[in-house]
């Protein structure tokens, strides 16, 4: 256990360090699945979870300083535990969305000791002009955030994957069953959070689209996917098709002092307000 252990403590800090390092790259759940499954050995359900983890986080992504949940975490832990146990997606779901909820304490947390503990020497190097410590400081930041991660990660499947098989065969059916429902339930929440962030009356047609394809023809999720694939390609297409147009009228207005009204007549433009 320990050299699976070290394997999911490094592909913990990698996640971590990309996701304030330079690139600013948040892994999601859908990209960690498989590196866990490669890791420990199971592929294959590395990608399964990780695609059902992905639908239950899919509405949830940090803003600014706002993090809901930590889905990275959630990701790596749910999936490891589920595949060292040969658990199915629905014990990675239960695993993961509370790790989630926790780790986001753990971030806090090092957000308000770590950083602000060298907010004093970075206002120092400024007001020293020292660009060297400024950028070093920097570098260092990046590079320990994700430390503290790993050690979690590290110490969690060292020690509490044969506590938590303990518990989860233990556990009453009813409780199983509600796990199963919960894993199934889940991802249309996601789905849901993600609708809600991004509904607008431009996308109605799409969304009874997938509807109907799914409860009258019975398609299934490839079939959806290819066809949702080719109607967003035609939606892109046609909507940069129209920017495009609207910037070269925008910018022959411009040049001719012109401006188009509501009824599309076009009327002259006072040169002073150019």
């Amino acid at each position: 256990m320990l050299v699976e252990a070290l394997l999911i403590a490094l592909v913990t800090y990698i996640a971590k360090f990309f996701s304030l390092s330079f690139a600013n790259i948040q892994m999601r759940p859908i990209i960690l699945g498989p590196l866990v499954g490669l890791v420990l050995g199971d592929i294959e359900q590395g990608v399964i979870m990780g695609a059902a983890l992905e639908a239950v986080f899919l509405g949830v992504f940090g803003v600014g300083g706002s993090l809901p949940s930590d889905t990275e975490m959630g990701a790596v832990i749910g999936t490891s535990f589920a595949i060292l146990m040969e658990k199915d997606v629905g014990t990675a779901v239960a695993l993961a969305v509370p790790v989630g909820l926790i780790s986001v304490f753990i971030y806090q947390l090092i957000k308000i000791v770590w950083h602000n503990a060298v907010v004093s020497i970075v206002d120092k190097s400024i007001e020293n002009k020292n660009d060297k410590a400024f950028e070093r400081i920097h570098i260092i930041a990046m590079v320990a955030f994700g430390v503290p991660y790993a050690i979690i990660s590290f110490v969690s499947i060292l020690i509490g994957v044969e506590p938590i098989n303990n518990l989860m065969n233990n556990l009453p059916q009813v409780v199983n069953d509600f796990l199963t429902i919960a894993s199934r339930l889940l991802p249309a929440l996601g789905f849901g959070l993600l609708l809600k962030s991004l509904w607008d009356k431009e996308i109605i047609p799409f969304y009874f689209l997938g509807f109907g394809l799914a409860a009258y023809l019975s398609l299934d999720t490839m079939g959806i996917a290819i066809f949702g694939t080719i109607a967003a390609v035609v939606y892109a297409a046609n909507y940069f098709k129209k920017q495009k147009l609207e910037q070269k009228l925008l910018f022959a207005g411009n040049n001719n002092s012109i401006s188009i009204n509501e009824s599309g007549k076009q009327n002259p433009k006072d040169d002073f307000f150019n």
